[in-house]
């Protein structure tokens, strides 16, 4: 054989060992997924929801636990491992946005006595990537690195109504999952909605994501004018009566505005009212 062709076949077996790998990295990726999704997993759950062949479900939890990557415990479920949390807080810590919202945030917290979220867009979800508690007992019960989906939450309506015509429409043709009985799931309603969002200026989840919670969102702009995250105030609904919301809206939009500014975001000046040059002298 000659010396061109054991290098194209070496080309070509290298080519299929990166395709084979490629594979395994997003099978394991897929089970780190569910488990992420739905807490500890045992082996037998992992391998009925991904669909993997048993023993390849175990090579790769084998390699995702040396890792770091998963953890297992004397029951045998599998769960996530501590090098995860290592990413997840290096990539939260790179995010500035956090630390120019902080202060902001703490300041609407106090002001409402409710919790404050500031959510941006990841995988066509709502990252949590800031979070103030509110001093009372009984709050909301997210937290920060864990996502929720964009058409049953207030930061997600935000998101939405402010994205690309592409990223809505990938939204709204795929199945809306009900969350609690107030959930939108019919997609020519989330349209609507998210307009009267535009219109308003703010979103609200009228308890469709958490059980007796409500919720306001608003935009957060960054230098090139686009909604580059959102800032919401949750409460259970009994503190947090519907009447209650546009004051609430008003609070948040101020704090919103000012972590806009901080993003380099600069507000058209304001139009003048219709008339006001009438009764001016020409020079």
């Amino acid at each position: 054989m000659s010396r061109l062709r054991m290098d194209d076949e070496s080309k070509v077996a290298g080519a299929a060992a990166a395709t084979g790998t490629a594979k395994a990295l997003v099978k394991g990726m897929g089970l780190v997924d569910l488990i992420a999704a739905d807490g500890p997993r045992r082996l037998t759950d992992l391998v009925e929801a991904s669909g993997v062949p048993r023993g390849t479900v175990i090579r790769l939890l084998e390699v995702l636990l040396d890792a770091g990557v998963l953890r297992t415990d004397a029951a045998g479920l599998y769960d996530l491992g501590p090098r995860l949390a290592v990413w997840g807080q290096r990539f939260l810590d790179r995010l500035d946005i956090r630390g120019l919202a902080q202060d902001l945030m703490a300041g609407l917290s106090a002001e409402t006595r409710e919790t404050c979220f500031l959510g941006i867009v990841q995988d066509d979800q709502v990252l949590y990537v800031a979070k103030i508690d509110s001093p009372q007992a009984v709050r909301p019960a997210a937290v920060v690195g864990t996502v929720n989906p964009l058409h049953s939450t207030g930061i997600g309506k935000v998101l939405l109504a402010h994205a690309d015509e592409r990223t809505l429409r990938r939204c709204l043709e795929r199945p809306l999952v009900r969350k609690t009985p107030n959930t939108i799931t019919d997609p020519d309603a989330l349209a609507a909605e998210l307009a009267a969002t535009r219109d308003r200026g703010y979103a609200i989840d009228e308890i469709e994501n958490e059980d007796g919670v409500r919720c306001v969102a608003v935009p957060v702009r960054d230098h090139t004018g686009q909604v580059a995250a959102a800032l919401s105030v949750s409460a259970p609904a009994y503190r947090f009566p519907r009447e209650g919301l546009p004051a609430v809206a008003e609070m948040a939009l101020a704090a919103a505005a000012t972590l806009s500014e901080r993003l380099g975001h600069q507000p058209p000046p304001p139009a003048d009212p219709p008339g006001s040059h009438e009764h001016e002298e020409v020079s």
